[in-house]
């Protein structure tokens, strides 16, 4: 079980800094700006390492589908299940979209 938290840790650390990445001059209001946004709390322009924490730690607790305050492999599976058709769903919105604007 701790192999497994210690994995779920290491992907929140190392997904981090695409999550965090300056756009570089891009749409400001865009996807990365949003979430940068949502991860400074306090909003002064920086993630302390709480709220970097604070945010690994609510995504924790909701793979941790019984709250007994460890990831199951089961659970681990349905939280990756549940991403991948909450990508899918995006993915065919966007299709749909694109169709429906003719490009």
């Amino acid at each position: 079980m701790k192999k497994l938290f210690m994995f779920a840790a290491a992907l929140a650390v190392l997904g981090a800094p695409s999550a965090f990445a300056d756009n570089h001059g891009g749409d400001k209001g865009g996807k990365k700006g949003a979430m940068f946004e949502k991860h400074d709390t306090n909003a002064d322009g920086a993630i302390s390492k709480a709220e970097f924490l604070a945010h690994a730690e609510a995504r924790f607790d909701k793979m941790d589908a019984d709250g007994n305050g460890e990831v199951s492999k089961d659970e681990a599976k349905a939280a990756h299940e549940a991403k991948r058709e909450k990508r899918k769903e995006r993915k065919e919105k966007r299709k749909e979209r694109k169709d429906a604007s003719g490009e």
